[in-house]
């Protein structure tokens, strides 16, 4: 199945990881919607990857935090462009790396706002018009391995789990709607904000993706493997609750 007449919102398009989805949806043939919060140059990077491979493509600003904000952002998928809006990747997320002795509320609360909250938001504006039309849809959520196997600090680790049980009732939910909902469970991926979040681990000692192997010959994903994975679960008719890891075996 690809995505001929179907706009896809990506948020967190601007990263590494969603500038990698944007091209892989594109080439899939959906328009895109980039969101982004602060990294306007690296959104529009990410439309420049859409156009090249043929399609509309357009970023939008918006913070997951802001329910009126993130509603706009759903808003422009559905409007902005003549195909239907039909696929909703979420690579959103944030990082606060620290020790248990410092991960004090405030700091518990932000990451859990931030990665969990928002992201609950976005789905809920993103189902609600997949219902409205009744034509179906499809959420992936782009998590870590992080969530089972605790490879990053507490705070990210306990953020990205909540987002699992989320994954599960959502598509449990949603299903008989036509509306699947699926996770792609990336290791550690070759990215600057992966190489900062290790380098402050192991100065803290913190045992964590370091100490667990892949079962290949290389430690990293490329963002372009997490991208296809995205691309894989949002094209797939008869696939719904799947967490589909690409972290070369880690999780084994």
């Amino acid at each position: 199945m690809e995505l001929r007449e179907t706009t896809a919102l990506v948020a967190g398009g601007s990263g590494t990881v969603g500038r990698a989805v944007v091209a892989a949806l594109a080439r899939a043939g959906a328009d895109v919607v980039v969101g982004y919060h602060t990294d306007e140059a690296g959104a529009d990077e990410a439309v420049e990857r859409a156009r090249e491979a043929g399609r509309a493509a357009t970023a939008v600003a918006a913070d997951l935090t802001d329910a009126a904000e993130t509603a706009a952002l759903v808003d422009a998928a559905v409007e902005r462009f003549e195909s239907r809006f039909g696929v909703l990747v979420d690579c959103s997320g944030r990082t606060d790396p620290r020790p248990i002795e410092r991960l004090d509320r405030a700091t518990v609360s932000e990451l859990l706002e931030t990665n969990v909250t928002g992201s609950v938001g976005l789905a809920r504006e993103a189902v609600g018009r997949f219902r409205e039309d009744g034509e179906g849809g499809s959420v992936v959520v782009v998590t870590s391995v992080a969530a089972e196997l605790g490879t990053v600090d507490a705070g990210y680790a306990t953020a990205k789990a909540g987002l699992h049980g989320f994954v599960r009732a959502l598509a449990r939910e949603c299903g008989a709607d036509g509306v699947r909902v699926n996770a792609v469970v990336p290791g550690p991926v070759e990215s600057p904000m992966n190489d900062d979040v290790l380098e402050h681990l192991e100065a803290t000692r913190f045992r964590g993706h370091r100490t667990v192997d892949t079962l290949l010959d290389r430690y990293e994903a490329q963002p372009e493997e997490v991208a296809a994975a995205a691309r894989f679960l949002a094209t797939q008719p008869f696939v719904t609750g799947e967490f589909l890891h690409v972290d070369g075996g880690m999780s084994l």
